[in-house]
């Protein structure tokens, strides 16, 4: 039993456990955090879509709200798959390679934004018509 533990919790296995996760774990980390940060596209865009709407806070012309809509709908009903082949050119002009995690920043971006923009559209659409007005007034 003794070998057995010994085999998994040795002072070299655990130091070169330790020496995989100094190397490895804060590269990844540090990816994982890039490529979500930058799902902020959505944030500004679904409160566009709430404030720009004809009675909304701050309206936008009608063509334009249009377009944003558009734009949102058509990016949402693509399948990821589909939209990563169609974004790729897009990935190379960008960032100069298709391949790699900051290559598939772009292609996760363009999928994500719309989902998020809906999901702040719809949450600032449930918020209470009295917290907006109060903060009209302020």
């Amino acid at each position: 039993m003794d070998e057995f533990f010994g085999t998994f919790f040795g002072s070299t296995v655990v130091s070169q456990q330790l020496a995989y996760l100094e190397a490895s774990l804060l590269k990844d980390i540090w990816e994982t955090f890039y490529s979500t940060v930058l799902y902020v596209i959505g944030l500004p865009l679904g409160i566009i879509l709430v404030t720009g709407e004809p009675d909304g806070v701050r309206p936008l012309p009608r063509a334009l709200m249009r377009v944003i809509n558009v734009i949102v709908n058509l990016l949402r009903s693509v399948p990821f798959l589909i939209l990563m082949v169609l974004v790729i050119p897009l990935s190379r002009v960008v960032i100069g390679t298709s391949v790699g995690t900051v290559a598939s920043i772009i292609p996760l971006v363009v999928a994500a934004f719309p989902f998020v923009a809906r999901l702040v559209e719809a949450s600032l659409r449930e918020s209470d018509h009295g917290i907006l007005e109060a903060a009209q007034a302020m």
